[in-house]
C-alpha cells in the first residue's frame, strides 16, 4: 500500500474506509458540539437575563417594603396624635365643665342673695360683695361666652377625632395597597425563580451534551491516530528497507537531507558548530517512525530540540528524534520497527519543519547515515 503526503499532512491517496469513517465521525461530533455549545450560549444568556430580572424584582420589592414600613410608621404617628388631641381636648372640657358647674353654684348663690338684697349691702365684707357682684356679672354676661368657647372647643374636638380617623383610615388603606402589590411583585419572583429552574435544566444538559461530544470528538482523533499509525506501521517495509543494523529510515524515503553529520554554519546562530544529527525535510504532521524496535527513553519538550523522542535500541544504541510538531508516545513504552512515535514539524529552535535525527553510542554522536540504509 502507497501513501501520497498533501501539504497538511493528511493521508490522501490509500485511505482505507474505516479512517475516512471515523474522520466522518469525528466531524459529526464537532459538529454537534458545536450544536450543543451555541444552544449552552442562549441558556447562559436566558439566565443572565433572569438573574437580572430578580435583581430588579428584589429592588422593587425592597422598595415595597420600605413603603410599608412608612406607612406602619404614619398609622402609629397619627394614633399618637390623635391620643394626644384627645387627651388635651378632654383635659380643656373637664376644666371648662369645673368652671361651668362652680358659676352655676356661684350663680345659684347669688340668686339666693338676691332675695334679700340688703344682705348684700350689709356685708361686712366688701371683698366678698365685690366677689359676689363679679360671679353676678359672669353669669349674667360672660356666660354665654363660655357656652360658646366650650361648644368651639366641642367643635374642634369633633374635627380633630375625624381628621385622626381619616389618617388612620388613609394609613392603612395605603398599607393595604402596597402589600396587594407586595404580593404581586412575590408572584412574578416565584415565576422568575421557576424559570430559572428551567434554564439552569437546559444549561446543564447543554453542557452536558458539550462534553459528550467532545469526548466522541477526542475518541475519535484517537481512533484516526491509531487506525493511521497502524495503516503506516504495515507499510513502513514497503516504504524503506532494512539496513544491516536493522534500522529503517525514520521518515518517507522521499524526504531529502537537508543538512548532513558534522561541522557547518549554525543556521539561526551563524557560527561553526558540530551538527550532530542530519536533517531530512518534511511538510507538517508528515508520520515520523521508529527507525528500530526499542524502549521510549524520553518523550517530551527538551530546550532547543523543542519536541522530542528518544529510543533505547539494543546495543546500547540511542536514536533521537528532534522540533515534532506532536509526541504519539510516552516515556517506558515499547515500540516496534516502523511503529508511528510523532509527527514532523519546527518546535524549538528551528526554521522551518524537518526532522532532525541523531544516532548515540556510549554518549557519542555518530553520523546517522552509517547504520540507515540508503535510498
Amino acid at each position: 500500500m502507497s501513501f501520497l503526503f498533501l501539504s497538511t499532512g493528511e493521508i490522501a491517496v490509500g485511505e482505507t474506509e474505516s479512517i475516512r469513517e471515523a474522520r466522518e465521525k469525528k466531524q459529526d461530533a464537532s459538529n454537534r458540539r458545536a450544536d450543543a455549545a451555541s444552544v449552552l450560549k442562549l441558556a447562559e444568556a436566558d439566565d443572565e437575563a433572569v438573574v437580572q430580572a430578580l435583581n430588579d424584582l428584589d429592588a422593587a420589592v425592597a422598595m415595597e417594603q420600605g413603603k410599608i414600613e412608612a406607612a406602619r410608621q404614619a398609622i402609629e404617628a397619627a394614633e399618637a396624635e390623635a391620643t394626644l388631641r384627645w387627651v388635651e381636648t378632654d383635659q380643656v372640657v373637664k376644666g371648662i365643665e369645673d368652671l361651668r358647674r362652680r358659676l352655676r353654684d356661684l350663680a345659684v348663690d347669688v340668686y339666693v342673695s338676691s332675695m334679700n338684697p340688703s344682705s348684700f349691702f350689709e356685708s361686712d365684707d366688701m371683698s366678698s360683695a365685690v366677689r359676689k357682684s363679679a360671679i353676678l356679672s359672669a353669669v349674667s354676661g360672660d356666660q354665654g361666652d363660655l357656652v360658646d368657647q366650650l361648644r368651639a372647643l366641642e367643635a374642634d374636638k369633633e374635627e380633630i377625632a375625624r381628621s385622626a380617623d381619616q389618617a388612620i383610615r388613609d394609613a392603612e388603606r395605603n398599607q393595604l395597597e402596597i402589600e396587594a402589590g407586595l404580593l404581586v411583585l412575590d408572584s412574578r419572583i416565584s415565576e422568575r425563580e421557576t424559570a430559572r429552574d428551567e434554564v439552569q435544566d437546559r444549561i446543564e444538559l447543554a453542557e452536558a451534551e458539550v462534553a459528550d461530544w467532545k469526548r466522541e470528538q477526542y475518541l475519535m482523533a484517537i481512533l484516526i491516530d491509531n487506525l493511521i499509525a497502524e495503516e503506516l506501521r504495515k507499510s513502513a517495509p514497503d516504504l524503506t528497507k532494512e539496513s544491516g543494523q536493522g534500522f529503517i529510515l525514520p521518515i518517507d524515503k522521499s524526504s531529502k537531507i537537508t543538512s548532513s553529520f558534522g561541522m557547518r554554519t549554525h543556521p539561526i546562530l551563524g557560527v561553526k558548530r558540530m551538527h550532530n544529527g542530519v536533517d531530512f525535510d518534511c511538510v507538517r504532521n508528515q508520520p515520523i517512525w521508529a527507525a528500530k524496535k526499542a524502549n521510549v527513553l524520553f518523550a517530551g519538550t527538551k530546550g532547543s530540540y523543542g519536541k522530542t523522542v528518544i529510543l533505547e535500541h539494543e546495543g546500547p544504541v540511542l536514536t533521537l528524534y528532534a522540533h515534532l510538531n506532536e509526541l504519539l508516545v510516552s516515556t517506558g513504552m515499547e515500540v516496534a520497527t516502523g511503529d508511528l512515535i510523532g509527527k514532523c514539524g519546527t518546535t524549538g529552535r528551528s526554521t522551518g519543519n524537518h526532522l532532525h535525527f541523531e544516532v548515540r553510542t556510549g554518549g557519542e554522536a555518530k553520523d546517522p547515515m552509517i547504520v540507515l540504509p540508503k535510498n
